[in-house]
């Protein structure tokens, strides 16, 4: 018999980071051009301020592009962004990719409105078969 280790079920958290910085890159954009990633600080800021929350460590009120820039690099592993600053960038592009990302890591998934709908469905479905079944065999009793 083995002993439990109290640290097992963190091996997950170990590719949580990438997996979310990825996404995060995904939905950005690229960093050149005109894209996403430019207006990005700007948006990511306004979601800041009207929430009243501070998206870095620091005493900066709001995040430049060099700040997201890092946030977002595969090889910069000592800018992680916050959870915080992962919530507001989904505010931002309204795209839950990384929060997805988050989640998948610890074996949780994300579900969209289509994704009840087609539960809600599915309950229904199985709910019918059920009482069509109890309404087999009751008349099947008289």
């Amino acid at each position: 018999m083995r002993q439990a280790s109290l640290f097992d079920h963190c091996a997950p958290l170990a590719g949580a980071m990438p997996a979310i910085k990825a996404a995060m890159r995904a939905v950005a954009g690229a960093p050149e051009g005109d894209g996403c990633r430019k207006a990005l600080p700007d948006r990511l800021n306004a979601v800041a301020g009207a929430s009243g929350i501070r998206l870095t460590a620091g005493n900066v009120r709001s995040i430049s592009k060099d700040t997201l820039d890092k946030w977002l690099s595969p090889s910069d592993e000592s800018h992680p962004p916050s959870i915080l600053a992962v919530l507001a960038f989904y505010l931002a592009t309204e795209d839950p990719a990384p929060l997805r990302a988050m989640l998948r890591s610890v074996g949780l998934d994300l579900m969209t409105e289509e994704d009840r709908r087609f539960r809600d469905l599915g309950k229904l479905d199985a709910e019918m078969r059920a009482a069509r079944k109890r309404k087999k065999a009751l008349e099947a009793s008289l």
